[in-house]
């Protein structure tokens, strides 16, 4: 897909956005997962969109800057600083963009003015499957820190990376891909305990759905926890839950037969 400027990006926004107010007021279940499913393919090509978009304009850029790098002296080379240790200056604000389904990648875009006049050896990102920490060193007299543990779910430490920009610093986290494709964040960290990505699933079909059920009554609203609750109390003992509105939560057959 080719992307001339930002209009695509957009474009795709107010789609998303309009998608959102009309999931906001349908009432019916279907009408609401066939709306869900529309948008969650739109997050996943604006993400796409933008860093097309984003690769685009640093080509710009590297083509205009190359004619005037070429006529400049050469200066002499300055010997990088670069400390190991603070005092760190907490990055408390960013931009979190977790993808549609099936996306590959959690974004994040932390705004620091002026960092891209840093030595490239100034902003690192150290990664392991269930954190991040980034650190840049010397912008403007200080050293700033961003340190995420227990995040959502893990990640593929050797795919993440971090890329600077003017004014901005761009860490994207690779997703760790299961079974049934990649895995799908609600929030940058975890709220509470959480189970590794590719975590050994039982032999039992029963118990590898009631585990589903068990995440998804961990990450849902009120409402949700108290239909899982209710259903899984039921499953327990061996009787059939009725839903009392029909089409809203329908039990998988695997507990209904057992």
């Amino acid at each position: 897909m080719e992307v001339d400027s930002g209009a695509s990006v957009a474009s795709l926004e107010a789609d998303c956005a309009e998608l959102r107010g009309m999931l906001e007021k349908a009432s019916r279940p279907t009408v609401q997962r066939e709306l869900q499913r529309v948008l969650d393919n739109l997050h996943a090509e604006l993400s796409k969109v933008k860093w097309a978009f984003l690769a685009a304009a640093d080509a710009t850029v590297v083509a205009a800057a190359a004619p005037a790098a070429a006529a400049a002296p050469a200066a002499a080379p300055k010997p990088a600083v670069v400390k190991s240790a603070g005092p760190w200056t907490e990055i408390t604000t960013f931009g979190l963009e977790m993808g549609g389904y099936n996306s590959p990648i959690v974004v994040l875009d932390i705004r620091l003015k002026g960092v891209e006049a840093l030595p490239a050896e100034n902003v690192t990102c150290d990664f392991t499957q269930e954190s991040l920490d980034l650190k840049v060193v010397g912008l403007d007299g200080k050293n700033h820190r961003f340190f995420k543990t227990n995040l959502d779910k893990d990640i593929v430490p050797a795919s993440s990376g971090v890329k600077v920009k003017k004014n901005h610093v761009i860490v994207t986290l690779q997703k760790v891909k299961g079974e049934y494709g990649y895995d799908h964040w609600s929030d940058l960290c975890a709220k509470g305990r959480r189970k590794p990505s590719g975590a050994k699933k039982s032999d039992n079909p029963s118990g590898g759905i009631m585990d589903m059920m068990q995440d998804l009554y961990e990450d849902g609203d009120e409402s949700m926890k108290k239909i899982i609750g209710e259903a899984m109390y039921k499953a327990k003992k061996g009787e059939k839950y009725e839903p009392k509105d029909d089409g809203e939560f329908q039990m998988p057959k695997t507990l209904e037969e057992d």
